[in-house]
């Protein structure tokens, strides 16, 4: 093979690992059909909205970067275990995660923001069956 075609061959791969990679990040393939949807914008600031309501059960978290540079990411913490998370949503980006949650408290993290840490109330009876408080359907990562 000459080296033309070896770099070709190359670049196609790292395309394909990327859009494979890009894909993983928030997918909410799996949200089912009954999910809460939760709007959360990032902004110098951190996350709005900063303080959120939803009912117990599968959440789908749709984030959208409103033009900060300072924040990129969004994470739901319970104490210090990352539950969902959603990473690198540049200005003029959007993603999202989904995750079933139980009746509590949570911590909605935006790092870099001027208020960093919100809370996420969840309220009500569970309905999803099997699901447990944290556990998640998300693809993590980013």
């Amino acid at each position: 093979m000459n080296r033309k075609h070896l770099l070709s061959i190359s670049t196609a791969a790292s395309a394909l690992l990327f859009a494979v990679g890009a894909s993983a990040c928030g997918s909410s393939e799996g949200t089912p059909a009954d999910a809460t949807t939760l709007a959360i914008k990032l902004t110098d600031a951190g996350c709005e909205p900063h303080d959120a309501r939803v009912p117990a059960g599968p959440i789908a978290f749709e984030i959208e970067n409103a033009g900060t540079s300072k924040v990129t990411e969004v994470e739901i913490m319970e104490g210090e275990k990352v539950l969902g998370e959603e990473e690198n949503i540049t200005e003029g980006l959007r993603g999202g995660f989904s995750t079933t949650l139980a009746a509590g408290s949570y911590t909605i993290y935006c790092p870099g923001g001027s208020e960093e840490r919100g809370t996420l109330t969840v309220s009500g009876a569970e309905h999803v069956e099997g699901a447990t408080k944290g556990e998640s359907d998300t693809d993590e990562g980013g």
